[in-house]
């Protein structure tokens, strides 16, 4: 019986935190998912030689664990300071802020971090974090801010570490010289997270693919209106049309891999997963190999449907399953088409069973595909994508017990045979071609979630005269204000600022818009051009019964509280 194939393609990707004025991070996401993810979902291979994998790490993720490695700062890190030291406003900042990791499977797991939510009210209103500043003590603080930054870090590697593991044990009246050793580790393991990398791709065992390199949605950057492709009749602001902007950051992220993992990168993962002719045309002209995207894209562009049974199996398994040539302005480049099912019930489903029970499943319907295809013309290809970081929190004991399962099960099993998404090229070239390629992203097999609402829309015209304004100029400013006005540009361009506007709520979005207009005012202040006014006005306002800002999200910790309309 012929094997079927099986690829994990891991996406480890954080929004672009900093504020390239203050030199300063608003949010510690990219700090605290290398300690808890971006380190321990490759070095957990190690203990797995035969399973192979493939990690898109990201070039601007990257930077910013770069940037944090010589010294930057993050918000969540200014009120890591002695408690004695600490403002009213920063004790507010740790009551409403050093809970951000989920409370049943995380907090819940120790008694005096659950003692200490309880404390603060289980709550995040500012009544609850007001009424908690007459409750906690010093001694209260200062263990919030140790077990918060200990539940951050992978829970495998804090039981392996003696020094964790014992402060584990210690649970409570922690010192500062333990809060001053947490962070240590942290900073231990972000320094580990490129050589793991690059140890298992040196060795084989993974690939690694890139991005470009701030995450822009590129079809919207090579031509906004390609947005009513998928969605006729959409409005959309003035045509944003800039070809040569996303061929910059592809050609960065190209140059960051070669610096990082002496090699060029033969995949791309279009960020979004979102796809267009021109910009599979762009990657292959950029040397790429193969891309990816989602198995709604493969639908349309088939004219067809993926058919699933009640049980969620494929019955024309035989279309996706396998890669294709796409055959696009008159390039070639192989396409994979991700499971969206299958990614989903690890993303969101599984972590509600048991991880027996999770593993299990999993092992089955990969059977179920094999069995289903056994009679086509194979090799056949199940190629699983998904965020390498968001899921796990919501897991019991986090990804340990699912994934050492999971790659066990995989090890021993002759028939399921796992390989990186070249290795399988490599040997399996794709038979079929793909002619007519539908532009969307995984969401909807659309671009909505990035351009067409009003607010959304807004940010597209913002940066548009921006781009502009940098045309007008150039030849008249320095070539090294030029250039530093680009980067502002290239920053803004990233998809997660248009992500948030108008599809989260108002209080999530509002950092991220905040920090989209901060980048364009500094993209006018290296032109020496005056700000247009509109960049000092928020775009998007609090809904009804949504609470407000206290001050500028960007102001630091004593914004980052909210107030009642």
């Amino acid at each position: 019986m012929k094997p079927l194939y099986i690829a994990f393609v891991w996406n480890q990707h954080q929004p672009y935190y900093l504020d390239t004025m203050k030199k300063e991070y608003i949010m510690p996401w990219v700090r605290l998912h290398a300690t808890k993810d971006y380190y321990q979902m490759a070095a957990i291979l190690r203990e797995y030689p035969q399973i192979r994998q493939t990690f898109n790490l990201t070039p601007s993720l990257v930077a910013q664990l770069d940037d944090y490695l010589e010294g930057a700062d993050d918000y969540y890190l200014r009120v890591m300071k002695p408690v004695e030291e600490l403002s009213a406003e920063e004790k507010r900042f740790l009551l409403s802020h050093y809970f951000d990791i989920h409370w049943e499977r995380v907090i819940g797991c120790w008694p005096r971090y659950s003692q200490l939510l309880s404390k603060q009210g289980r709550c995040k209103e500012p009544e609850s974090v007001e009424a908690a500043l007459a409750r906690f003590t010093d001694q209260d603080y200062l263990d919030l801010q140790v077990w918060f930054n200990l539940a951050w870090i992978d829970p495998e590697v804090r039981q392996k570490d003696e020094e964790l593991s014992a402060l584990q044990q210690k649970g409570q009246s922690f010192s500062e010289e333990d809060k001053a050793l947490v962070l240590k580790k942290q900073w231990d393991i972000i320094r580990q997270v490129v050589p793991v990398h690059k140890e298992l791709a040196q060795s084989g065992q993974i690939e690694l693919i890139t991005t470009p390199f701030y995450h822009p949605i590129v079809p919207l950057l090579i031509d906004s209106t390609s947005a009513l492709r998928a969605t006729p009749g959409l409005h959309l602001p003035s045509t944003f049309s800039y070809p040569e902007d996303a061929a910059e950051q592809t050609v960065r992220a190209v140059n960051q891999y070669r610096r990082y993992f002496d090699g060029t990168p033969s995949g791309i993962w279009p960020p979004e997963q979102a796809v267009s002719p021109e910009a599979l045309a762009m990657f292959a002209d950029h040397g790429f190999d193969w891309t990816i995207t989602d198995e709604d894209i493969l639908a349309r562009s088939l004219n067809c449907e993926i058919y699933r049974d009640g049980f969620g199996h494929v019955l024309n398994a035989d279309e996706l399953y396998r890669p294709y040539l796409a055959q696009v302005q008159g390039r070639e480049i192989a396409v994979i088409f991700r499971d969206h099912h299958l990614s989903d019930r690890i993303g969101f489903v599984y972590h509600q069973m048991s991880m027996d029970h999770a593993v299990d499943d999993l092992i089955h319907r990969f059977h179920k595909i094999r069995e289903s295809v056994a009679n086509c013309q194979g090799p056949h290809l199940v190629t699983l994508a998904l965020d390498g970081e968001n899921a796990w929190e919501w897991y019991p004991g986090d990804k340990q017990e699912f994934l050492h399962k999971l790659y066990s099960r995989l090890s021993q099993d002759t028939l399921l045979r796992t390989v990186t998404v070249s290795e399988f090229l490599q040997e399996h070239p794709p038979g079929r071609h793909l002619e007519n390629l539908h532009s969307g992203s995984w969401v909807d097999h659309s671009v909505t979630r990035w351009i067409g609402s009003e607010s959304k829309n807004r940010l597209w015209q913002m940066l548009l005269d921006a781009r502009q304004m940098l045309e007008r100029v150039r030849g008249t400013i320095s070539p090294e204000r030029l250039m530093r006005a680009k980067e502002n540009l290239l920053i803004a361009e990233g998809s997660d600022y248009t992500w948030w506007v108008d599809s989260m709520p108002y209080y999530l979005a509002a950092p991220f818009e905040a920090l989209f207009r901060k980048h364009l005012a500094n993209a006018y202040r290296e032109c020496g051009v005056a700000n247009p006014p509109y960049l000092d006005e928020p775009v998007i306002r609090p809904q009804h019964g949504e609470a407000a800002w206290v001050d500028n999200p960007l102001a630091g910790p004593t914004a980052m509280v909210q107030a009642k309309n």
